[in-house]
């Protein structure tokens, strides 16, 4: 099969990206590497013709896509994947409609909420008093734009007195920022990434002492973990539920049970666990991508 990675940028920021582009030559496909700015509309015989980094859009049979939707040319960025998901031929992993509500934590919840899945109570706040709100029902909050990756500007209000200033930054960059409860980490918080059928990255990360971020790039620590059936079946079902290919889930142990913070569409870091487990994980959309396309569109 002929199938494109559309990739965040070439900066190497992702090296995931070039990892799914060898591993599908590996396995016989005719793969190529190319960013949204390289999707383009030229004249064809049928008025338009959409090329991905010059080449016909319809000669290839899948995409699979790890493209970057952030930045201030947002606009630009989504409607050139709108323009590759509304092109028949190709097959995107994922579309469009999948990749923002992906990327958007409202939509996201949205969703899985509706779905039944486990998910925390969330208010949007625009202003000073929407954030006391929100304060006064939960008493201790965590405060985040809908849009934003690897934890950056995810901040907790515990004091909401003395932490005015840290909420009034985030509205004034924001305009619209996302409240809901805070729910303790001491005991750590589960990494499921899911690829395809497959959850080859189960893991549980630990705060570092005196903090309550479990961001591995600030110091929390890691390890491998045989995730129970049911945190397994969870994360699938969240996965599915979204329409993704590859995730990777944030997931609190919670009164008996689970709460799934948030699921990434695009996860990095897949040879955390070594070569192995990212071999697994590339194994898994590989599969999920030649069944798919084996079965057609309306599989």
């Amino acid at each position: 099969m002929r199938i494109g990675l559309l990739g965040w940028d070439y900066s190497g920021i992702d090296p995931d990206g070039t990892s799914l582009v060898e591993y599908g030559r590996e396995r016989g496909h005719e793969t190529s590497f190319f960013t949204l700015e390289e999707i383009a509309y030229h004249p064809g015989p049928e008025g338009v013709e959409l090329t991905l980094k010059g080449e016909p859009a319809a000669s290839f049979d899948a995409v699979i896509n790890r493209s970057k939707l952030y930045g201030d040319d947002w606009r630009d960025r989504v409607e050139r994947l709108a323009m590759l998901s509304n092109v028949p031929g190709p097959m995107l992993f994922d579309p469009v409609d999948v990749w923002l509500t992906g990327y958007s934590k409202f939509l996201m919840t949205q969703k899985l909420a509706a779905a039944g899945l486990p998910v925390p109570p969330m208010r949007s706040a625009v202003s000073l008093a929407d954030v006391e709100t929100a304060f006064e029902e939960w008493g201790d909050i965590i405060l985040k734009p809908s849009y934003g990756y690897r934890g950056q500007d995810v901040e907790r209000i515990h004091d909401f007195g003395s932490q005015k200033e840290v909420a009034e930054d985030l509205l004034t960059r924001f305009s619209t920022v996302l409240c809901q409860p805070y729910y303790p980490t001491e005991g750590g918080e589960y990494r499921i990434s899911v690829a395809g059928d497959v959850t080859p990255i189960n893991m549980l990360k630990l705060p570092p002492v005196g903090s309550w971020r479990c961001k591995t790039l600030e110091g929390a620590s890691f390890e491998r973990i045989d995730a129970p059936d049911e945190l397994v079946d969870l994360s699938v079902r969240a996965t599915r539920t979204l329409g993704m290919t590859l995730s990777g889930l944030d997931v609190l142990p919670h009164e008996g049970g689970y709460m799934i913070l948030e699921v990434n569409p695009v996860p990095g870091f897949l040879s955390v666990l070594g070569a192995e487990q990212h071999r697994q994980v590339l194994a898994g959309v590989y599969d999920w991508v030649e069944r798919k396309v084996q079965e057609g569109p309306s599989a």
